[in-house]
C-alpha cells in the first residue's frame, strides 16, 4: 500500500519542507525518470538524475538532495541500488535522508532494507506519487526538527534541574 501523508501533515508540510527539495531519480531506464522529471518540475521541485549506483553516491555526497528515488536493480560496478541505499541509511551522515524505492511490475521492497517505502510506478497516480515523496520529505526532516527545538528546550530544564538539586542540597545540609 503506498504510504501517502495524511491531510494534516500535506497542509503543514510547506513549512517543513524546503521551498524548492532536490529530488535525486536514480534509475538506468529513461522510461522511468522521464515521466516523473516533468511531475516534480511542476510541483516546483529540483530533480536531478543519474543512472548507476556509483553516481548516486557522488550526487548525495556533491548536492543538497533531500530525497533519493531509486531502482533497487540499479546497475554500477557490482553494487545494486539496495547496496547503495544499505550504504547511505548506514552513514551518519546520510542516514536521515530519505529514500523511496522505484518499483515496477509489483515488485516489493527487499526485506530487510531500511527506507522511507516505495513508488509503485506502475499503479499510483500523479497525485499519489507527489504525496508519497512529499510524506518522505516531512518524515526525513523531523530529526533535523526535533534537534532544533532539543537544542533551545534542554539548556532550560537542565538549567531548572540544576537549580532544583542545589536548591535540594543546601535545605539537605542545612546551607543557606
Amino acid at each position: 500500500m503506498p504510504r501517502t501523508a495524511p491531510a494534516d501533515v500535506r497542509r503543514d508540510a510547506r513549512s517543513v519542507v524546503s521551498a524548492a527539495p532536490r529530488v535525486l531519480i536514480a534509475d538506468g531506464a529513461p522510461a522511468t525518470h522521464s515521466p516523473l522529471q516533468p511531475l516534480l518540475r511542476r510541483a516546483g521541485w529540483t530533480v536531478l538524475t543519474v543512472a548507476s549506483s556509483v553516481e548516486v553516491l557522488r550526487a548525495v555526497r556533491d548536492h543538497a538532495v533531500d530525497v533519493v528515488l531509486i531502482d533497487p536493480e540499479l546497475p554500477g560496478a557490482g553494487v545494486s541500488g539496495i547496496d547503495v541505499v544499505r550504504t547511505l541509511k548506514g552513514a551518519t551522515r546520510f542516514r536521515h535522508l530519505p529514500v523511496l524505492f522505484l518499483l515496477r511490475d509489483d515488485r516489493t521492497v527487499p526485506a530487510g532494507v531500511p527506507c522511507e517505502g516505495s513508488l509503485a510506478l506502475d499503479r499510483l497516480s500523479e497525485e499519489e506519487i507527489r504525496e508519497a515523496i512529499l510524506a518522505a520529505l516531512v518524515h526525513g526532516a523531523v530529526p533535523d526538527i526535533v534537534r532544533e527545538i532539543a537544542a533551545k528546550v534542554v539548556p532550560e530544564i537542565a538549567e531548572r534541574l540544576i537549580r532544583e538539586e542545589i536548591e535540594r542540597l543546601r535545605s539537605e545540609h542545612g546551607l543557606p
